[in-house]
């Protein structure tokens, strides 16, 4: 299904790259295109390469459940998507600029942005072990298992995006924002990127905090790096990812650029690794949804089976959180990042603030200590903490 864009309804677009300080903003919005069912799929990806072929740029947002779309083995999965809401969006624009990230908003020390988990820590603990009996049993060597908190601020969701991203650069940034939603995503990760006939995927797997102390901070990294849980985790991905990349490559193509690179945030380490590949033909963006949609980091191994469980765990969709958002440039090319760190958002109607969802997760192998899964994902969402933090714009 396709929707035009009315002169009168306003949509924003960019892309940040704060590490490069680097943006692109989207501009003259001409079409919405959108797919709420996977028989509209088809139609709606055609639709997306008819305007990249008359020039212009796609603003691309998919919701984790396209990928039960893709493959016959969910068929049997009961529908999933949110209902009145298309796992596939894609704004057409006439223009895409290069520009500098956006600034930090006026008085931002006045922001305030409560959450609260949407699930009970006991609820999350036996889920956790029931999902570590069937690993015992064969069925899954990981599952990646999320939860949303529920969001609220005082804030526009501009202002909020603002004060966030200012805090916590990162190479992958989204801002969306349309009539019926705010995406305002703080990702570092990339999900793919092609440029020519190269596809490029870099996987994180592994997360440490940070800490105010230099000395301690730097043993965090180092344990997180030498961390043999950690790396085999990571391992498991690049593993899946290379045999996703191999579908759609030229054979001997697939390798390894990079294994267990330590990156610096302001709230985390974690260890990322970078797999590249030569496409073997022009693959549409559907073969290419179907060859590797969603991330192998945010489902688990194997792919297909650690779906299937996270369906079964996970009572409500995720929507856009573990799905991606990115860029189609009118040559080909395009970037998509992993949705994690996103916030999906509302205005408050007469409020002036923002409400919304905020998804958190992690990997969960046979060794996971329930407990510590549990306090993993609280501290990730340490993103979210305003209150007295500073502007940073390191690595």
């Amino acid at each position: 299904m396709t929707t035009h864009q009315s002169a009168g309804t306003e949509v924003r677009c960019r892309f940040e790259d704060r590490l490069a300080g680097a943006a692109l903003e989207m501009r003259q919005p001409l079409a919405h295109i959108t797919a709420a069912s996977p028989e509209e799929l088809p139609d709606a990806l055609d639709r997306i390469r008819a305007a990249q072929s008359q020039g212009n740029w796609i603003a691309l947002a998919l919701d984790y459940e396209l990928g039960l779309w893709l493959d016959p083995a969910f068929d049997s999965l009961p529908n999933r998507t949110r209902e009145g809401s298309p796992a596939l969006s894609a704004w057409v624009f006439a223009q895409a600029c290069e520009t500098v990230p956006w600034g930090p908003p006026e008085a931002a020390g006045d922001i305030r942005l409560s959450r609260i988990p949407g699930i009970a820590q006991e609820d999350y603990l036996k889920t956790v072990s029931a999902l570590r009996e069937r690993m015992a049993r064969g069925d899954f060597y990981q599952v990646n298992y999320t939860f949303p908190l529920h969001v609220r601020s005082n804030a526009t969701p501009e202002r909020l995006y603002r004060a966030i991203a200012s805090r916590h650069p990162v190479a992958h940034g989204v801002y969306f924002e349309d009539a019926h939603r705010t995406i305002a995503s703080f990702s570092p990760e990339l999900f793919v990127t092609r440029r020519g006939d190269r596809l490029t995927v870099r996987p994180m797997k592994g997360t440490a905090p940070r800490h105010a102390d230099p000395g301690r901070d730097r043993l965090q990294a180092e344990a997180l790096q030498a961390s043999t849980k950690n790396r085999a985790e990571n391992l498991m991905i690049v593993d899946l990812l290379r045999n996703d990349l191999g579908r759609i490559a030229v054979p001997g193509s697939v390798r390894v650029d990079a294994l267990f690179s330590l990156e610096k945030y302001p709230s985390v380490w974690t260890l990322t690794s970078t797999i590249s590949a030569r496409q073997s033909r022009d693959y549409s963006l559907l073969e290419l949804l179907a060859a590797l949609f969603p991330c192998g980091s945010i489902t688990g191994a194997p792919k297909v089976a650690a779906m299937h469980a996270i369906a079964q765990s996970e009572p409500h969709p995720r929507g856009i959180y573990c799905g991606s958002l990115g860029w189609l440039a009118p040559g080909g090319d395009f970037s998509l990042n992993v949705a994690i760190r996103t916030l999906e958002l509302a205005r408050d109607d007469g409020a002036g603030g923002a409400s919304g969802t905020f998804g958190v997760g992690g990997g969960i192998v046979m060794d996971s200590d329930p407990a510590q899964e549990w306090e993993e994902c609280l501290w990730k969402a340490r993103i979210l903490d305003l209150d007295g933090a500073q502007a940073s714009s390191s690595r």
